[in-house]
């Protein structure tokens, strides 16, 4: 399973880049391969910019390990961050400056993203 991660708001390169090494440093994640995908350059761009973070899940399991590091991250953040987190062709956007228990993010994300969960 491929999870995508994207940030709107203040800072979001900034806070996409911290959120990267909240990741990795989560021992929960370690079998996951996380990486960067930058947004495409323009021309007078003075290099790549991140856009999003994809992170490879195996086994699929470790979702949930996703959706509570995820929401504690964002449980601690002071900046305002919208979080948007894709997987094939479910997607769930979450404004983090409204939710501040990292429980109901994570719940979200396993709600919206989860296979278990269809109807």
């Amino acid at each position: 399973m491929i999870v995508e991660i994207g940030l709107q708001g203040d800072e979001a390169g900034y806070e996409l880049r911290q959120l990267e090494k909240w990741l990795r440093e989560d021992d929960g994640l370690a079998r996951a391969t996380i990486s960067g995908r930058n947004a495409p350059t323009e021309s007078g761009d003075m290099g790549p910019v991140l856009e999003a973070l994809q992170v490879l899940l195996e086994p699929q399991g470790v979702l949930a390990a996703v959706a509570a590091s995820v929401g504690t991250w964002a449980g601690v953040r002071r900046r305002n961050v919208r979080i948007r987190v894709r997987s094939g062709e479910k997607e769930v956007e979450i404004d983090a400056t409204r939710l501040r228990d990292p429980d109901d993010i994570a719940r979200r994300i396993l709600r919206e993203l989860d296979s278990k969960h269809e109807a």
